[in-house]
């Protein structure tokens, strides 16, 4: 049974960037090549396994993110028990780091783990958006409010939150709701913010309004630069046009410095494709469900993911290597850049126990990866908990499969 997304007022947020097209298009741009120099597969190697059925000490609801650090070890956050378990290298659970509510140290449904310089766990929540911080101990570090404080009137939000080397970068924007047109007006931002959450550099805004009378679905609407981006060392990648395989990176200033594309043409939905992507969507107002105004394009987006190894490679995961499409077996396929734009390798990651229409692959540093077994039918069974589903979808709730976490390495 497919579980419908709920998308509740106020928090139906899509992130919408403004395209600085001339300034990017007087940039010379280092051309990849349409085909990869050198295809790799790689058969991943299991460093240890926690969850499932069998595993009576851990208890898990559903963990999407993760972050390794220097020692080894493994901090995944749990969305749905709003806490992080911390495995150490050999796979035993060292502890568990904060606890669900809204005082400090705790957090709901978060979003988002990263790891500060000091020590301290970094969790973005979304709604209301703000970044808090546990210490290892964990005891609370207090908490991290972006821009303007909540006097000022709307509501914050919160998206991915990054840190390398010190720098924060954050993905949110601020809202406000109209009781008289009903429409929602939100100025969205990728911004570079001190531990204070003053806004230090903004590399990306757009604002945007939504008429709740007439609800939409609007992919070409919708689509924005800060749908996919990724922070590298001193440097933020995005990819600005959705059709075409186009990658920019930004430094710390807010200056453009890279201008990767590539000759591409993105793959073609079938009408099977596009009736998937918006068959289980609602809208509730007040109690109310109206109808909601689809319109689905006829393309996947060029550039799907960007993620940043530890070395400083960057990983691109193109429209024809999203996991539905991949071979049995194989988790992940990567087109892998260095940083200066040369197109080294195109990786294939396999793994023989991997399902391509429940497993999820995890990046984490580029040699290691996390693979969660069962993903995508406890995360529908979390969002029908979270909306308050009938009866039959409270039994799908109690009959989902346990997770199950693989912590792989790339030979």
């Amino acid at each position: 049974m497919k579980i419908p997304h709920v998308i509740r007022l106020g928090v139906a947020l899509s992130f919408l960037s403004l395209f600085a097209f001339s300034a990017w298009a007087q940039m010379p741009a280092t051309l990849l090549p349409p085909e990869a120099p050198t295809s790799r597969t790689v058969t991943l190697e299991e460093v240890w396994r926690r969850g499932g059925e069998d595993d009576e000490e851990i208890l898990i609801g559903v963990v999407g993110r993760g972050v390794l650090d220097s020692q080894g070890n493994t901090y995944l956050l749990d969305r749905q028990l709003s806490q992080v378990l911390v495995i150490g290298p050999d796979g035993e659970l060292i502890k568990t780091l904060g606890r669900e509510g809204e005082g400090p140290g705790e957090m709901t449904r978060p979003s988002d783990i990263f790891l500060a310089e000091d020590g301290q766990i970094g969790i973005s929540q979304g709604f209301p958006g703000k970044i808090i911080l546990i210490n290892g101990d964990d005891t609370p570090g207090g908490n991290i409010h972006i821009g303007e404080g909540a006097a000022e009137g709307g509501f914050f939000f919160l998206g991915e939150a990054h840190m390398r080397h010190g720098h924060l970068v954050v993905q949110g924007g601020r809202g406000s709701f109209n009781t008289e047109t009903s429409k929602n007006t939100s100025i969205q931002f990728l911004s570079l913010v001190d531990l204070e959450g003053q806004e230090i550099t903004r590399f990306v805004e757009h604002t945007r309004e939504r008429d709740f009378t007439r609800p939409e679905f609007n992919e070409e609407k919708d689509f924005s630069e800060m749908n996919t981006w990724t922070l590298g060392d001193d440097i933020i990648y995005t990819s600005p046009v959705r059709d075409e395989y186009v990658i920019h990176g930004y430094d710390l200033q807010g200056n453009q410095v890279v201008h990767f594309r590539r000759e591409f043409s993105p793959r073609q939905r079938s009408d099977e494709d596009k009736d998937e992507m918006t068959s289980g969507m609602r809208i509730v107002i007040n109690g109310v469900e109206p109808e909601i105004d689809k319109h689905v394009l006829d393309h996947d987006p060029a550039v799907m993911d960007l993620k940043v190894a530890r070395d400083g490679r960057l990983f691109v995961n193109n429209c024809f290597n999203q996991r539905k499409l991949l071979d049995e077996g194989v988790a992940g396929r990567f087109d892998v850049l260095a940083p200066d734009g040369q197109f080294l390798e195109e990786l294939t990651l396999s793994v023989p126990e991997f399902n391509n229409t429940q497993d999820r692959l995890v990046f984490l540093d580029g040699e290691y990866w996390l693979l969660i077994r069962h993903y995508d039918s406890a995360r529908d069974a979390m969002n029908a908990g979270f909306a308050g589903g009938d009866e039959e979808e409270e039994a799908d709730l109690q009959e989902a499969e346990p997770l199950e976490i693989i912590l792989f390495k790339a030979a």
